[in-house]
């Protein structure tokens, strides 16, 4: 009867640390899932000139990149991470402190550089990925953004200008 509960105690251990183990390994594609869902709202609400669902997007997404343990315990390439993480934070900060669509709109790209760099070193298999460009966003200067369609549709400009840019890669 001993020898029986210590093997069944063993088994739900092991049982137990398999399953730990993988919910480590899929917790990093949960959390860029997560973040890829709520950037592509805020994206589209920008797109339909919604600031209020912008807003709510972009804080969805703001806490996953605070409290998600993945953006803070990397330990291979930690000086890279912390810097993509940083950057990352600032970016997240300025389009949570925006007080009209216009400041959402500026602060898309440089989310969307930090999470294009997520996507191109994590790899992500959910759903097709692109990389499009407006030439006339950002004082002339061009902006990229993420989407899920070849079609386009601008964040930048939303309703004004919805159909400027190009896709410039499939990334994932």
């Amino acid at each position: 009867m001993k020898t029986y509960i210590i093997t069944l105690l063993a088994l739900f251990l092991s049982l137990a640390n398999i399953q730990a183990q993988e919910e480590k390994e899929h917790s990093h594609d949960d959390h860029l899932s997560t973040l890829i869902s709520e950037y592509m709202d805020f994206k589209n609400a920008l797109v339909a000139d919604d600031f209020e669902k912008a807003q709510k997007h972009i804080s969805n997404f703001s806490k996953e990149v605070k409290s998600n343990n993945e953006m803070n315990e990397h330990k291979e390439n930690q000086k890279k991470h912390e810097t993509h993480h940083a950057k990352m934070l600032a970016a997240v900060e300025t389009a949570t402190a925006s007080k009209n669509i216009e400041e959402l709109r500026n602060s898309l790209e440089g989310i969307t550089l930090e999470l294009v760099k997520a996507v191109e070193n994590q790899g992500y298999d959910k759903s097709a990925l692109y990389v499009q460009f407006c030439p006339m966003a950002n004082d002339g200067e061009g902006a990229k953004w993420l989407s899920e369609s070849e079609k386009i549709a601008n964040p930048y400009f939303g309703q004004k200008m919805q159909k400027c840019g190009s896709t410039v890669k499939p990334i994932n």
